[in-house]
């Protein structure tokens, strides 16, 4: 045997075998000082990468004396012209971490593939372009908070590019696929990215059922059709049970459906595995209140409160108990509330509505008050505005409630409730030429409004125009169409009985002539009055108007005589307006029908500002 000095710089035929063999031990040390195993200081061993240090020696088995030069026949091109970028790559890729450092070796791996790889060497350096590129686009990612505006949209769109450069040179890259998927989440995004990135996620993660289940929850979102939505949940709940947040997802797609028994299945499970979480319950509440289910709901918070006692799952339940008209069991659990936070504003204001619920005005004041010297800003807010115009009308301060109400307008100046409550006020007090100011703007924009009309129908009947009021009511009733009784909701009916009551009324007892009739007048009141179950005293009144207008004073008397009994055994009737009713029969009695011209005084006294008010 015999050692034998090769030269590097040589053409020997060993020479591109031993170059290629050191390619791969570089790449193996280059792995292990990633991951720990050696130093770097390894990779610094000429030994391994065939460096000259005083040549290298290498031993032979041929026998001394025998011709070692090289051999002079042809081999074919290499096809690894593009080694030295991917050597050079090698080294750059363990210390680079600043954006600048990851492009520049992103650069040498694609001049590499680009110069020629042989097969081995070709899929690592895609493997190794497609984990660089991953971390540089992790790296911009973490800057999309910090940037705004049109800024934020085009890191956002770069990082993507590059995320789809990662997914091509390497694409098994499943971290770049949810990373695509998730930018695409922001504003700005599209939805088909989502699907296709999520889409080759999943496929990759056949091997990871929490990475899986996760992917088909982010699919989920994108889905267009509710049958696909419902299998992605289902299946990523079927790959991890412990999927909480797939779970919710379902539960509220199961509500929408109004599938509420499936829903209450996935949302006892959460529940049970995170008794705190108050967002899902109250999410699930709110759809459930919304479906009328509020046994269900009930339930919900209840098992919760079983598990995990808390101010907000008592303040929640108590406004299930409010909507049930239960103000007893409502006001218990405020209470319960706020002895867990006695310093919580929203439960004094919760507490201090339900209080005027109960009239006890004196209780609203305190409790309001106390909210108010815990958070000032309350003042100013919505609901603290509101709920001080609601303890002024309890306490029939007219003006004050119409400030109140003008300043919820300017606020929100669309809001058709708010403008309709307003008018409603400048109505009680008074002011119904105001009022139709404000229903005669809102109807320029809805002309169709069923509320709107029958306020303004009643504004103009106070001002004395029944006509102009006749017409309104007319147009209300148009819009209403035909209402089935059977199907009808309380709401629906308590709306179209009002109507119907009081354009019977007008054209029963109007003093223009031209304007009464005696027949349309009993075909609306028999609608009222079946809406009603014939319970409602001053329905029958104007029933009973209806057949004097039209001469039958017999059926006048009989239904009046039953207005004056039922008005007779109501408590909140005041006794002026029963002594009407006993004075229409009265005038039945003698054959004559009934006529009334309301004609209100308008109220001209000025409503000063909370600013003028103020003693100076």
């Amino acid at each position: 045997m015999t050692l034998c000095f090769l030269d590097f710089s040589s053409d020997h035929p060993a020479n591109d075998r031993l170059q290629r063999h050191a390619s791969r031990i570089r790449r193996s040390l280059t792995v292990l000082a990633m991951a720990g195993v050696v130093t770097t200081a390894a990779l610094s061993m000429p030994q391994a990468f065939g460096q000259d240090s005083g040549a290298p020696v290498v031993e032979t088995d041929a026998p001394a004396g025998t011709d070692t030069k090289p051999s002079t026949e042809t081999k074919p091109a290499a096809t690894d012209a593009g080694q030295s970028e991917l050597d050079e790559a090698i080294i750059k890729r363990i210390d680079a971490e600043t954006e600048d450092q990851l492009e520049s070796v992103a650069a040498l791996l694609e001049s590499s593939l680009t110069k020629g790889l042989d097969e081995e060497n070709a899929a690592f350096a895609k493997q190794m372009l497609g984990s660089v590129l991953l971390q540089r686009a992790q790296g911009m990612a973490q800057t999309i908070v910090q940037a705004n505006g049109r800024r934020r949209e085009d890191v956002r769109e770069e990082t993507i590019r590059v995320l789809n450069q990662a997914v091509e040179a390497d694409p098994k890259l499943v971290e770049a696929f949810l990373l695509i998927a998730r930018l695409n989440l922001l504003p700005g995004g599209d939805r088909k990215q989502i699907t296709a990135a999520t889409t080759s996620a999943i496929a990759l993660l056949e091997d990871d059922p929490k990475e899986k289940s996760a992917a088909l929850m982010l699919r989920a979102l994108t889905q267009d059709s509710e049958d696909k939505r419902m299998q992605d949940l289902n299946a990523a709940i079927e790959a991890d049970g412990e999927n909480m947040e797939a779970r919710q997802a379902r539960a509220l797609a199961k509500l929408e459906e109004n599938d509420v028994e499936g829903a209450m299945v996935d949302l006892e499970g959460i529940l049970a595995k995170d008794p705190t979480n108050q967002a899902v319950a109250g999410l699930a509440v709110q759809k459930l209140v919304q479906l009328e289910r509020l046994d269900e709901a009930m339930k919900l918070i209840t098992n919760m409160l079983a598990s995990n006692p808390n101010e907000g799952m008592y303040r929640m339940r108590a406004v299930l108990h409010r909507a049930n008209n239960d103000s007893d069991l409502a006001l218990a659990d405020l209470n319960k509330a706020i002895a867990m936070a006695p310093k919580d504003p929203m439960t004094l204001m919760q507490r201090s509505a339900l209080a005027l619920d109960r009239d006890d005005v004196k209780s609203a004041k305190a409790d309001y008050a106390a909210a108010l010297e815990i958070e000032p800003r309350i003042e100013g807010a919505d609901e603290g505005i509101e709920l001080r115009l609601q303890i002024a009308i309890a306490e029939k301060r007219m003006p004050d409630a119409i400030n109140d109400a003008q300043l919820l307008c300017d606020k929100a100046p669309d809001n058709v409730f708010r403008r309709l409550r307003l008018a409603s006020l400048y109505s009680i007090d008074n002011r119904p030429r105001k009022a139709i100011d404000i229903l005669s703007g809102i109807l320029r924009d809805d002309p169709k409004n069923v509320a709107v009309l029958r306020t303004r129908g009643d504004a103009l009947l106070s001002v004395g125009d029944h006509a102009a009021a006749i017409d309104d009511y007319e147009k209300a009733i148009a819009s209403i169409g035909n209402l089935d009784v059977s199907v009808a909701d309380e709401q629906d009916k308590i709306e179209a009985s009002g109507i119907y009551n009081n354009l019977s009324w007008v054209l029963s007892t109007s003093t223009n002539d031209s304007v009464r009739n005696g027949k349309r007048a009993i075909e609306l009141a028999e609608k009222s009055a079946e809406l009603t179950d014939y319970q409602e005293a001053h329905i029958l009144s104007t029933l009973a108007a209806g057949y004097a207008e039209a001469g039958d004073f017999e059926n006048a008397r009989l239904w009046s005589e039953k207005a004056v009994a039922l008005a007779a055994e109501e408590e909140d009737q005041t006794n002026s307006q029963l002594e009407q009713l006993k004075e229409e029969l009265e005038s039945y009695k003698a054959d004559k029908p009934w006529r009334e011209k309301q004609e209100t005084e308008e109220n001209n006294v000025p409503i000063l500002s909370p600013e003028e008010l103020i003693d100076t």
